[in-house]
């Protein structure tokens, strides 16, 4: 069977991933593995009409979409409100009171034991999907959000394509809940699993160390022995990167004066905090970070508003905050491998052929 095929593959791939180097993600990452493996497991058991195991599976589907959600949040370093995820995880406290209302009134066994449509049947089958959606739609939210924050590289873009085939992965799983059938859902649902091992085991290296992940798990260290002196909760690390990112998105960075100093003040914090927060998130310096934001944004405008292309170098590199041309232009070539002329002669030649 191939459920039972998925569920040896996830808990293969969490003992692989157990023996490597983990970070706050891989752990996440792990637990979901291991609701992988005991809800394809499970399913074994749903034609042996064992009661307690037969109940035990209802709220696993539940699971999927938050643990998704924080992965997702986790791996991208982005802040997100909390009544989001207290959303994803209303089906399933709802579910569980469900549960327990069908014990007490000793309705569960029948319910369970028989194939029939049920007012339960359809309020379970109705949170399964906005659970399933919703978690998504949310995560692929957070990759948007990601995207419009970073310059791309080739690290950002193999992460962000790991993400998307778990996020799509689920999201077509979730599509064949439609169909009302468990075991076309649940073959769907071994699939995904596999398409998970070997895009994390042969295309990246997320379950094993590679000289990616040491080099990136060796920069983390390093970061931590550089800020070892920062002493500073989870909720105070939420509340920096969270109105960072609303400055960021008020396009607070084209100011020339959003230096550190500024930042910290602004958003009543210090610069040892901020610089400490940066690193975790972002995994560089907060200067590198603010040359992305505004190389990011000028390579938006250069491709979509007409009037940007015939502006100057030196108006250019002043509209996004950069204070000389020079060194706008070094960051730029350093970032693009063109210069912004260059850059702006192919964008135009590529508008005129299309």
């Amino acid at each position: 069977m191939i459920y039972i095929l998925g569920s040896f593959l996830s808990l293969f791939l969490l003992f692989i991933l157990w023996h490597k180097q983990k970070t706050k993600s891989d752990y996440i990452l792990i637990i979901w593995l291991l609701v992988l493996t005991i809800d394809l497991f499970l399913y074994y058991f749903k034609e042996h009409d064992n009661f307690f195991l037969n109940v035990l599976n209802v709220p696993f589907p539940f699971l999927h979409g938050p643990l998704l959600f924080l992965y997702t949040k986790n791996m991208l370093g982005i802040s997100s409100r909390k009544e989001v995820l207290i959303m994803l995880i209303a089906p399933l406290i709802i579910c569980l009171l469900g549960l327990g209302y069908l014990f007490v009134v000793e309705e569960l066994n029948e319910i369970l034991q028989f194939n029939e449509v049920t007012s339960w049947g359809v309020v379970y089958f109705v949170l399964v999907l906005l659970s399933g959606f919703s978690s998504v739609a949310f995560s692929l939210r957070l990759v948007s959000k990601y995207e419009s924050l970073h310059l791309s590289n080739n690290k950002q873009q193999s992460k962000l394509k790991w993400l998307r085939l778990l996020i799509f992965g689920i999201g077509i799983t979730w599509c064949t809940i439609l169909l009302n059938v468990t075991e076309i859902t649940v073959a769907f649902l071994a699939v995904f699993v596999m398409a998970l091992g070997y895009y994390g085991l042969v295309m990246t290296p997320y379950f094993i160390d590679s000289k990616l992940g040491k080099s990136s798990y060796s920069s983390e260290k390093n970061t931590s022995r550089r800020t070892e002196s920062v002493l500073i909760s989870q909720e105070n690390e939420n509340e920096i990167i969270q109105k960072l990112e609303q400055l960021i998105e008020k396009k607070q960075f084209l100011n020339p004066n959003f230096t550190q100093q500024f930042v910290a003040k602004k958003i009543k914090t210090n610069t040892a905090y901020l610089s400490y927060v940066v690193n975790k998130y972002y995994e560089q310096s907060f200067s590198s970070y603010l040359n992305d934001l505004r190389i990011k944004y000028i390579i938006d405008e250069i491709e979509a508003n007409p009037k940007f292309r015939e502006y100057t170098t030196q108006a250019i590199a002043e509209s996004a905050g950069f204070k000389n041309a020079d060194s706008f232009t070094i960051s730029f070539k350093k970032k693009t491998g063109l210069t912004p002329f260059q850059y702006i002669t192919e964008t135009k030649i590529k508008i005129s052929n299309s």
